[in-house]
């Protein structure tokens, strides 16, 4: 006889297959990423890939209503939620770009993807009651660990440990969280696709307003087509359906377990780089990624 628990983890199955290919793709991204970093801006950078992932999520919606894919569903609370949803969006790809300017050289960015699934059990617990069980608590510390592991943390000095775009990393992982807690609310009014657009499109006008000194709009000819073709990629392929797998997980699987699943971003991203642009690959990076894959393991073991 199955048991409800081998049930509940078989219907979960295709969700956390597809949530693995998304964080997969979130790694690829620093890849393009990085290749585009220094061609813009970055708050005109953000503000078209948000601007273009919000345009690439109507063809998705018509497909998806068109085949009767996944029913539809939307109201104005949806909308209400999905505004300030839409300004921690915006917030966190800023203190992101911020915190690589001025943060740690290299893999500083490993920070945001490693201490975000700490802020979001800590503030699910705080705010939710949420019970954290031991092997999730294990799972956690060695997620953190292995995130310290593959920025080779003792490479660098306390001077720039303590640096301010450190803290923006911080910042952005904080800000990460708390985006978890509030689209999981929203999407309770509406299904995570009309969801997500109306964040994207909110994120737009916010990121827009910041960029605004640069005129992004009377601007985009000045940028090459090698720098439109990553740009496509960042925001239809990871943000439109990447991100919005993302959260479906996060409306299917809760926040916290969700979250857990972008201890895998460093690890991919780690290896994707090595392998593109054949950057050697440390022992201690090696090992920080798989502990880091413990982690995602450990904290969905429906063991306690």
């Amino acid at each position: 006889m199955t048991t409800y628990a081998q049930a509940e983890s078989t219907n979960e199955s295709p969700l956390i297959f597809i949530l693995i290919l998304a964080m997969l793709l979130w790694g690829a991204s620093w890849i393009s990423g990085k290749l585009i970093a220094d061609l813009a801006p970055a708050s005109v950078t953000v503000f078209y890939r948000l601007a273009i992932a919000t345009i690439g999520m109507l063809p998705i919606l018509w497909l998806v209503h068109r085949f009767k894919v996944v029913k539809l569903r939307f109201s104005r609370k949806a909308l209400l939620w999905s505004i300030p949803a839409g300004i921690l969006l915006a917030l966190y790809n800023q203190l992101f770009f911020l915190g690589l300017h001025d943060g740690l050289p290299g893999k500083g960015g490993m920070l945001v993807t490693t201490t975000n699934p700490v802020f979001t059990f800590l503030l699910t617990t705080l705010i939710f009651r949420q019970k954290i069980a031991f092997l999730q608590a294990v799972g956690l510390a060695l997620g953190l660990t292995g995130g310290l592991f593959m920025i080779e943390v003792w490479r660098f000095d306390y001077d720039q440990l303590l640096a301010t775009g450190n803290a923006f990393f911080i910042m952005a992982a904080l800000t990460w969280a708390f985006l978890a807690l509030v689209s999981q609310q929203g999407t309770r009014f509406a299904d995570f696709l009309l969801f997500s657009t109306l964040m994207y499109a909110c994120a737009s006008v916010v990121s827009y307003g910041i960029a605004y000194e640069h005129s992004p709009l009377s601007t985009m000819s000045q940028y090459s087509a090698f720098y439109w073709q990553h740009m496509l990629f960042l925001s239809v392929v990871v943000v439109s359906i990447a991100t919005s797998v993302y959260f479906l997980a996060n409306q299917q699987l809760g926040a916290s377990r969700s979250s857990s699943f972008i201890f895998v971003v460093p690890a991919s991203a780690m290896g994707l780089s090595a392998w593109y642009f054949s950057e050697p690959l440390s022992l201690p990076v090696g090992f920080g990624g798989l502990l880091a894959l413990a982690a995602v393991y450990l904290i969905n073991s429906k063991r306690v």
